[in-house]
């Protein structure tokens, strides 16, 4: 179903109203970033950008079999209508300074690259040749990289272990 109104179209897909605008969120939404997905994956256009399942459209056929189209709708990249992730001016800069609020710190950054990224531009920020690094022994193996490229030095403790989940998990002070 589509109805257009001036600029701004709405597209009703399985029960989820997505509201489809140019460009960016509208300012001062309370989901800026959510906003303008929904606003992109709501356009009907062809991709010719990364990620190569074109929304779907182009997904492994057991893999959509599985679980549809509708999670490859919002796996986009950072396309113009999305913002810029290295210098924010739209929904992700909205985005990063609500996140920033809720979280009490003056300013918050999202980043690719999941838990490696992070581990290692923490650690590399605020490490230095020689600095002690406090760490459990079961630490991801992107926190032992990012030791070697700053010259930090491990301080092992000892995670608690529970054998009903078979899982070295939280640290407790003691």
């Amino acid at each position: 179903m589509r109805s257009t109104t001036g600029n701004a179209r709405t597209v009703a897909m399985d029960d989820d109203l997505i509201l489809d605008s140019p460009g960016i969120a509208p300012q001062g939404s309370p989901t800026p970033l959510v906003t303008a997905l929904k606003a992109s994956a709501g356009q009907d256009v062809a991709t010719f950008h990364f990620p190569g399942h074109n929304r779907g459209r182009a997904a492994p056929s057991s893999l959509a079999q599985l679980i549809g189209i509708r999670p490859f709708l919002h796996d986009l990249s950072t396309v113009p209508e999305l913002d810029n992730l290295f210098a924010p001016k739209g929904p992700i800069l909205q985005a990063q300074k609500q996140a920033a609020k809720l979280f009490g710190s003056s300013e918050t950054w999202f980043l690719i690259g999941g838990t490696t990224c992070g581990n290692q531009a923490a650690i590399l920020a605020t490490c230095s040749p020689g600095d002690s690094l406090i760490l459990p022994r079961n630490a991801h193996l992107s926190v032992f990289s990012a030791m070697v490229l700053s010259g930090a030095l491990p301080k092992y403790i000892i995670p608690e272990y529970d054998s009903s989940w078979d899982f070295a998990g939280g640290i407790t002070t003691s």
